[in-house]
């Protein structure tokens, strides 16, 4: 399994411990791409991340030792990262 952190608007292969908190995993034995995004990050962070998963679940990601991976995987996103909050969910106003 190969693990991509998101650092400065991208995906970055990751030599250990991944230092991002956004991280995408590439599983190639269940041919999945699990995006993970934790409480405390953004919405414009986490959509921005989950654009480039796309494009890697599109067109795939390419690696120094392994060539190109990830190309047309499942992308499964963990986490509720980025949401909106409670007070924008409903509106202000009563429906008639």
């Amino acid at each position: 399994m190969t693990v991509l952190e998101y650092r400065d608007n991208q995906f970055h292969e990751c030599s250990g411990q991944p230092t991002s908190e956004i991280t995408l995993k590439v599983d190639e034995t269940q041919k999945k791409l699990v995006l993970t995004i934790p409480g405390g990050v953004s919405m414009i962070q986490s959509r921005a991340a989950e654009r480039n998963a796309r494009s890697i679940e599109k067109s795939g990601f390419q690696t120094a030792k392994k060539g190109r991976i990830g190309r047309g995987f499942e992308l499964v996103v963990e986490g509720h990262g980025g949401g909106l909050p409670e007070r924008l969910k409903q509106s202000p106003r009563e429906v008639y």
